[in-house]
């Protein structure tokens, strides 16, 4: 059963153990960004499955490895584009959630 809590002006509610106003703002923004993106490329199933969902934990570490090295490579040249570093970014930390995720449900 949920636990109640009441705040100090008596409103009642369930007890959650997350701080999800911890959870840095532009960081999910920009992966939500990419998830919409890969919905174009990758459509849900007829049955609303997502296709990440078929995608194992470890696949999704290599991909989400390989973002982070592109992002370090281009981080060491000249002239580097902060556009790509940024996209970059954005598709490793996506990834590394679908692979916690994908952890997770297995």
């Amino acid at each position: 059963m949920t636990e109640i809590v009441t705040n100090e002006q008596g409103g009642k509610q369930s007890k959650i153990d997350s701080k999800m106003t911890e959870v840095p703002p532009i960081g999910l923004l920009e992966v939500a960004k990419v998830m919409s993106e890969g919905l174009e490329v990758y459509p849900r199933e007829a049955n609303g499955t997502p296709n990440w969902h078929k995608i194992d934990c470890c696949s999704n570490l290599d991909h989400g490895i390989e973002h982070i090295a592109n992002f370090l490579a281009e981080r060491n040249k000249a002239n580097r584009s902060k556009n790509l570093m940024r996209e970059e970014l954005s598709h490793a930390a996506a990834r590394l959630l679908m692979a916690l995720e994908q952890f997770i449900r297995e």
